[in-house]
């Protein structure tokens, strides 16, 4: 049928017993039917004329019972198989009453088997008792006990034979009905099937359009992941370099005063100078915060927690913003408790939290006061900063905490990029403390933020511990430790100050590693592998792993894109980053050139390069400084043969990289010494492009089940890319 399943139905039990006995009753009735013409034939023959109409009594009623089974008559199947052996009986009776013949009574054994064949053991044993008793009606009873015998002995012949015929037919019926069920399963699966198809087509379909949803996000996405690193690469020039001019003149004022002349400054004059330099030194901190974010690609800014008085740090942080305070003519009411709030915080990041509050509301109150305050919780310690300005609007009160969102949105707002509170409300939950603001239009707003107070820490026991030798921790349960072999120092303070939660113990050779194992118990083993030091690297990991004995700890070979790879990147020895100071400027030309009298410094910033010829001419005063603004003009004081060279990367026209290929290639000048001066986007770039290495050694194989949890780990840690990185 087109369009739908055909179903079959299966027969009930009886009616497959008739199927197949219904053949047998026209088989049987045919051969009445001949036996009887026969019978008749024969009496004919034999009397020579018409027989007697008692002698063809018996074949008379097997053709009365035989020829209607054969018409097409309708009659059932029940009734012919009863005319039938009813007719046979019925016959043999008349036999044997007419002729007295006791070979008619052993006859009726065949009325029994055929009834065992057709109406089965029951109906068979009632035959056999009708027959029995019309035998007995007879009145010979005595010469009927051997036919009577014979006749029972033939239904209990019969019922044994028939009983295993029966069995093997309910196994096959029942097997057939099992059949039947199965056939309808499977239909109605199929048909379930069918339809799980037609849905499954249309989620395909869905799927796909899906696909091309994701793969236009996706690009988009890539777009905007190229536009951030852009911007990244961008503000990291932008921001240092302005920077080392504030520190570099800051520091200069502040600790060498007499570069400048030898008249005498007056002590207010050096404490502010100083105040500039200590707050630069501040600035400089959090942008090395944000622009790690690029070069460990973290999706959080990391927090190193300590030990910490949470008043003594609001009184530190309110000194440091007194001078904005007396410029605004606001005052300054402080209310702190009289015993101290002994907090585990990062210094630097709830300063921070607090100097963005503190400014927020000096700059949106015109007149009054400003608050600082702060109490003790049950389970955290709330700081507040109050003030009595424009208030906020309350359906404002959670937006102002968005990237980029200001309560004003006018074109008359106050000047900012809306960041402060969002970058506070970041630092307050990497701490586990929650911040809010509460406030009425016209009578000012209070900001609120929370820091936990430490509490004990409940030890948890690690997954199929493996170490032999107890774990102790430092101070906190839940920190872990690890030893870091690495003589680059600012690789170490990459690692010590991103590895969140984890105390660094830096060691400068295997030695000492092994020690530090032996002290303190780590859970890793970190060894940094050199510049060009793959080979020295991976023996001293493998030094470790002896010299720990029985300790089972991994160590990690593995190698950082410092800055220090950027320089061999370049074939350069000295490379620094902005910004720098006097005494790594020194100290790093030092190193490529002692004593050298003429300087070629190249760097597009004006203010950058005044800077450096300061700092040249204070340790080298009777020498030579040459200076150039690119690379194109660089290349038209090589005449002058400098004895070292101070290039920065990121340059418009001829780049730094660009221009010391150059100086390389030519053999006049390939001896010169370069000193890299620049900022950390250019360095970062250069350092990334090498092959990345990784060797994990520990003294034990590693197990089948740590095997597993190592891949998922590098699967979810390391996840597979393909599409290309920006340029």
């Amino acid at each position: 049928m087109r369009g739908r399943l055909r179903t079959f139905q299966p027969l009930s039990a009886q009616a497959e017993l008739d199927e197949l006995r219904g053949p047998i009753v026209a088989g049987l009735a045919m051969a009445l039917v001949a036996l009887a013409w026969a019978w008749i034939a024969i009496a004919a023959t034999v009397q020579e004329g018409i027989p007697e109409l008692g002698s063809l009594a018996t074949p008379g009623v097997l053709l009365v019972v035989s020829v209607p089974c054969l018409l097409p008559l309708g009659l059932p199947l029940r009734v012919r198989k009863l005319l039938l052996l009813g007719g046979m009986a019925l016959g043999l009776q008349v036999a044997l009453w007419q002729s007295a013949d006791v070979g008619w009574a052993y006859s009726q054994s065949l009325v029994v088997s055929v009834c065992f064949l057709l109406l089965g053991p029951r109906s068979a044993f009632g035959a056999a008792a009708l027959l029995s008793g019309a035998t007995l009606l007879g009145g010979r009873s005595m010469a009927m006990a051997a036919p009577l015998t014979f006749l029972w002995a033939t239904t209990i012949v019969s019922w044994l034979g028939s009983a295993n015929l029966y069995t093997v037919l309910r196994w096959a019926m029942d097997s057939q009905a099992r059949a039947w069920r199965t056939a309808r399963e499977v239909e109605r699966r199929r048909e379930e099937l069918r339809r799980t198809l037609d849905s499954l087509r249309h989620a395909h379909a869905a799927l796909e359009r899906t696909a091309r949803e994701l793969e236009a996000a996706r690009a988009e996405a890539e777009e905007a992941r190229q536009v951030k690193a852009r911007f990244v690469a961008n503000i990291s020039h932008e921001l240092r370099t302005p920077l080392n001019i504030i520190i570099g003149f800051a520091e200069l004022l502040a600790f060498s005063p007499e570069t400048y002349g030898s008249t005498p400054w007056p002590p207010a004059l050096r404490e502010d100078v100083m105040a500039i330099w200590r707050n630069a030194e501040h600035l400089l901190k959090m942008i090395d915060d944000v622009l790690d974010l690029a070069q460990i690609e973290a999706a959080r800014l990391p927090i190193m927690p300590e030990e910490t008085e949470l008043c003594q740090l609001i009184r530190e942080t309110l000194v440091s913003a007194s001078q904005l305070l007396r410029s605004s003519g606001l005052e300054l009411r402080v209310q702190l408790p009289a015993q101290p709030i002994a907090v585990r915080v990062d210094r630097t990041r709830i300063r921070q939290v607090l100097l963005n509050l503190i400014n927020n509301a000096v700059r949106f109150t015109p007149k009054g006061f400003v608050e600082v305050g702060c109490y003790k919780g049950e389970l955290e310690a709330v700081v507040y900063v109050r003030d009595t300005g424009e208030g906020i609007p309350p359906d404002k009160l959670e937006k102002i905490f968005e990237e980029f969102e200001q309560a004003d949105s006018s074109l008359r707002r106050r000047p900012g990029a809306g960041l402060g509170l969002a970058i506070s409300r970041h630092f307050v939950r990497l701490h586990g403390g929650r911040i809010w603001a509460e406030s009425e239009l016209g009578e000012g707003s209070t900001f609120y933020f929370t820091v936990p107070l430490p509490r004990a820490s409940v030890s948890v026991q690690p997954v199929q511990p493996r170490r032999p030798l107890p774990a102790i921790r430092l101070g906190d349960e839940s920190t872990t430790a690890a030893v870091v072999l690495c003589r680059d120092p600012l690789a170490r303070r990459l690692l010590e100050r991103h590895l969140s939660g984890m105390k660094v113990f830096a060691a400068s050779s295997a030695q000492e590693a092994i020690e530090l194992v032996a002290q303190w118990h780590p859970d890793l083993v970190f060894v940094v592998a050199e510049p060009g030091g793959w080979e020295a690297a991976v023996q001293a990991g493998e030094a470790i792993v002896r010299g720990c004995g029985i300790a089972e700890v991994p160590v990690l070979v593995a190698e950082l894109p410092t800055e220090r790879r950027a320089g061999i990147s370049l074939g350069v020895r000295e490379l620094l980053i902005k910004p720098v100071t006097h005494r790594e400027v020194v100290a790093a030309i030092q190193q490529l050139c002692p004593g050298p009298r003429k300087f070629l410094v190249v760097e597009d910033d004006l203010d950058m390069l005044t800077l450096l010829q300061r700092m040249l001419q204070r340790e080298w005063p009777k020498a030579q400084v040459y200076l150039a603004t690119s690379g194109e003009e660089a290349e038209g004081y090589l005449g002058f043969q400098p004895d070292i060279i101070l290039l920065d990367l990121a340059m418009p026209g001829m780049g730094g990289a660009a221009f010391l290929a150059r100086l390389r290639s030519c053999p006049q000048t390939r001896q010169i010494p370069v000193l890299v001066v620049t900022a950390r986007g250019p360095a970062q770039q250069l350092a990334g492009l090498e092959l990345a290495r990784l060797q994990l050694l520990r003294g034990t194989s590693l197990s089948a089940g740590e095997l597993v949890r190592l891949l998922e780990l590098v699967s979810r840690v390391l996840p597979p890319r393909y599409v290309p990185r920006p340029a």
